[in-house]
């Protein structure tokens, strides 16, 4: 059933998530933080790369719910708190995204 895999799904993401994480997910065209990942926040790139895998499955499975589920972009972001030089890099440039 539908239901028993999101629920997996979402769990599977949250094992993932660490509360002192550095990157955490968001939609890289319009900022928006995707459900199932709200408040995740992930211990390096890598795992957060695995957990947007995940959150996109989720979503895909979600949307056969509600087709008007937004499709997002998702990209991994390093959190600003966590970069010494703030979220411009030091020189005006954006924070390093990753797609």
């Amino acid at each position: 059933m539908t239901e028993g895999r999101l629920c997996r799904l979402r769990k599977r993401i949250e094992a993932l998530a660490s509360d002192g994480g550095k990157f955490y997910l968001v939609c890289g065209c319009y900022g928006d933080r995707p459900v199932p990942a709200v408040d995740c926040r992930f211990e390096s790139r890598d795992v957060a790369r695995q957990a947007a895998a995940l959150t996109e499955e989720y979503r895909a499975v979600l949307r056969g719910y509600d087709p008007e589920v937004p499709r997002y972009d998702i990209v991994v972001e390093r959190s600003p708190a966590f970069d010494p030089a703030g979220a411009s890099g030091g020189d005006g440039t954006p924070p390093e995204v990753e797609r």
